[in-house]
């Protein structure tokens, strides 16, 4: 600009020139020749377009190198991904989401990621830790092709919007070569809207253009959160849900997928009981969001009493403990949840909570974007008034690399497990706590937690063969009829069950002998199917009977496509 300027001015006050002597317009148009090597004029030449004669031509060609540096840095990370990169991962988007995943799998995986806005905050911090970034429209099949998706074992969708997202997933199908693949690419998207989750899980087989080779999976981060949650941080003991009382501070965030959560568990834990949860919500729009609840779950009531204190969290009643007490004027909430976008006003309500004599030692969870920074740090701490009060860290979680890229079957797995600790602890009573397995899922050996994967792996298979699919449910019809197996199709599940157990445990090292020796690896089951007893069979009949239940605790269901598998 300072060349331009300078350069008119030169031209204007050019004297060599005969008359009529150049006008502004003339002078302009001078002074942006100076940019193409030109604006010759006859001397004596005035300081002024001097030095717009020299800088012009400069800037020009630094321009040009610039550019020509940045396609050569552009084309050199192509070259590169092409080269050497193999089984990798493409993140699609570098906000929140797609950033905390390149971080968690950076140093296990190669990443590549496509991000459109170039001046992106998290690219450069991307770059350092060695991911690879790639600028454009993820929609784009041919910049996916650039970011090696023929030879990526994964893809992960994240760019924003539901619409985006789904655009991008199509664009990956067109992008692929028509010959199959050798291995299977997973691609996971994030959409917000559950309800369009469900709707594309049904036109599952069209939108993955019927491809063998391309598995396409949704994924909700604040859903995952919300199970996390209830799972991490139990609102009751297992058979104790009328015993207990439920207070939920704000509904952002995590909070609408925090009640949800808790009403599958009350559905999963009470089996055919009527017992119900009482739930309370406070904050000073704790009314409106109970109202908004209901009319987006209408069937809430059949699993939560639910009730409001309505109290802004900045009064001096709520800071002074009031919303812990009932109207005897004594503490009655047993378990507090704190789900505040503003993380520090999350803390300072947590602190409010345990303000109220005799109401120290409940426990106190506030939901952070981050479990290890921030306000997680500070709770960090387990003295004084922070022993009982813990951060969890509802994206951080959620975006794990073993939750995010094992999608619905990881959640799958973990409800599994829980199941079987609710209904062992029934059964067995005390006896249940000699079983090495009965603990937390985080406390379960790799080996212990492989097990209920390998089940859940199994779960689209089955479905497939008698025309089923999985879909988001985020709170069952309490009254509602759930999806039950036929006799003809349980025995056709529990067969394919009973041969995949087999096959495993056969890969495993495990072969046939009269006497089960869990030492040397023989086990008197592992023959065909036709050849076991009743009781046997049974077990793998009851393994696939538990299969709506143990998808409804995840906050999934069955829905029938007709389209069968065989």
């Amino acid at each position: 600009m300072i060349s331009l300027v300078l350069g008119t001015i030169g031209y204007l006050q050019l004297k060599s020139v005969p008359p009529p002597r150049y006008g502004f317009l003339d002078a302009l148009y001078r002074a942006i020749t100076l940019f193409a090597f030109g604006g010759t004029a006859p001397p004596p030449i005035p300081v002024t377009l001097q030095i717009a004669r020299i800088t012009a031509p400069v800037l020009t060609g630094y321009a040009a190198l610039g550019t020509v540096l940045a396609l050569t840095r552009a084309q050199a990370r192509v070259l590169g991904i092409r080269l050497f990169i193999r089984n990798h991962v493409i993140i699609c988007g570098l906000g929140e989401t797609g950033a905390r995943l390149a971080a968690a799998l950076v140093d296990q995986v190669p990443i590549v990621v496509i991000e459109s806005n170039a001046s992106a905050r998290q690219i450069a911090g991307a770059r350092l830790r060695g991911v690879s970034v790639l600028g454009g429209d993820a929609s784009d099949p041919a910049l996916l092709r650039q970011a090696g998706i023929e030879r990526a074992r994964t893809l992960v969708v994240a760019c924003g919007s539901a619409a985006v997202n789904v655009d991008v997933a199509a664009a990956a199908g067109r992008a692929l070569a028509p010959e199959p693949r050798r291995r299977p690419l997973r691609v996971f998207v994030h959409l917000d809207n559950l309800d369009l989750w469900s709707s594309l899980a049904a036109e599952d087989s069209t939108f993955a253009f019927q491809r063998t080779d391309f598995r396409l999976q949704f994924f909700n981060v604040m859903s995952i959160g919300g199970q996390l949650l209830v799972e991490r941080e139990p609102p009751f003991e297992s058979g104790r849900i009328e015993e207990a009382h439920v207070l939920i501070v704000g509904l952002e965030e995590i909070g609408e997928q925090l009640v949800l959560a808790l009403a599958r568990l009350v559905a999963s834990d009470r089996g055919d009981d009527t017992a119900k949860l009482l739930v309370t919500f406070t904050g000073a729009n704790a009314d409106a969001d109970l109202e908004t609840l209901l009319t987006r779950y209408p069937t809430l009531p059949g699993y939560l009493r639910l009730g409001t204190r309505r109290l802004a969290i900045e009064s001096a009643e709520f800071q002074a403990g009031a919303a812990m007490l009932g109207a005897d004027g004594r503490p009655d909430v047993t378990r507090a949840y704190v789900t505040l976008t503003d993380e520090a006003a999350g803390l300072q309500a947590a602190l409010a909570l345990h303000a109220a004599p005799g109401a120290t030692n409940v426990p106190v969870t506030v939901t952070v974007v981050d479990a290890g920074a921030g306000v997680a740090e500070i709770l960090g701490s387990d003295r004084g008034r922070l022993a009982q009060i813990t951060a969890f860290g509802a994206v951080s979680e959620a975006t794990s690399r073993r939750l995010l890229l094992r999608g619905v079957n990881e959640m799958v797995a973990r409800a599994q497990h829980a199941q079987w600790l609710r209904t062992t602890a029934v059964t067995e009573g005390d006896a249940a706590r000699q079983n090495p397995n009965f603990k937390p899922w985080d406390q379960l050996t790799d080996e212990q937690k492989e097990f209920n994967r390998r089940f859940a792996d199994d779960i689209n298979p089955k479905l497939d063969r008698i025309g089923a699919i999985v879909v988001p449910m985020p709170l069952p019809d309490a009254a509602g009829d759930r999806f039950e197996f036929t006799d003809a199709e349980l025995e056709l599940l529990a067969r394919h069950e009973h041969e995949r157990w087999v096959a495993q445990r056969r890969r495993d090292g495990w072969t046939y002998g009269p006497q089960r020796d869990d030492v040397r690896k023989i086990h008197d089951a592992l023959k065909p199917y036709d050849e076991l007893d009743e009781p046997t069979r049974d077990k793998d009949r009851d393994a696939v009977a538990r299969i709506p239940e143990t998808l409804a605790a995840a906050g999934f269901a069955i829905r029938r496509t007709g389209d069968r598998a065989g």
